[in-house]
């Protein structure tokens, strides 16, 4: 989740693909990619629902929440009102999700570090204040840190599950 152009799609299709496609192509709605991951000895499918950041689509995103396990949020570290607007995304993932939702908060766009809006200090302190399980800054360009965030939170949600049954 997160602002339109801050990369969500980008990222999705790093992980799963290992590709990046410098032309960007604003996500229409919601589309879903899925990738089987091996985590602690078990095989686990990810189901990852990539939703639109544009307000026009506000209305059923909380559709793609309601079961959710975690969520992801994305913003832009070279344009700062992405990340100022995260408060809303988190508002929408906790009012539309479980109690117990685990968050990520990442930070895209760290190959343009010399056009650097937004602090890695500043994304590090929000994440602590909201609770996220992981702060990262990542690459959708590059890959940096990509897959270990995605695995990260896939983890997590793991642990989760098993101490909830």
């Amino acid at each position: 989740m997160g602002d339109g152009a801050v990369g969500k799609t980008s990222l999705l299709k790093r992980f799963i693909e290992n590709t990046f496609d410098p032309d960007y192509k604003g996500t229409i709605g919601v589309q879903f990619m899925t990738k089987k991951v091996e985590l602690e000895n078990q095989f686990v499918k990810l189901v990852i629902w990539d939703v639109a950041g544009q307000s026009r689509f506000t209305s059923y995103r909380h559709l793609y929440l309601k079961d959710a396990d975690g969520v992801i949020l994305v913003y832009d570290i070279t344009r700062y009102p992405t990340f100022e607007n995260l408060e809303k995304w988190v508002e929408d993932a906790v009012k539309y999700t479980e109690q117990d939702i685990q968050i990520a908060v990442l930070a895209n766009k760290k190959d343009l570090s010399g056009n650097r809006n937004v602090t890695e200090e500043e994304g590090r302190l929000y994440s602590a204040l909201r609770e996220a399980v992981l702060f990262s800054e990542t690459s959708a360009k590059t890959g940096e840190n990509v897959e270990k965030a995605f695995l990260e939170l896939a983890k997590n949600m793991i642990k989760v599950s098993r101490q909830n049954k």
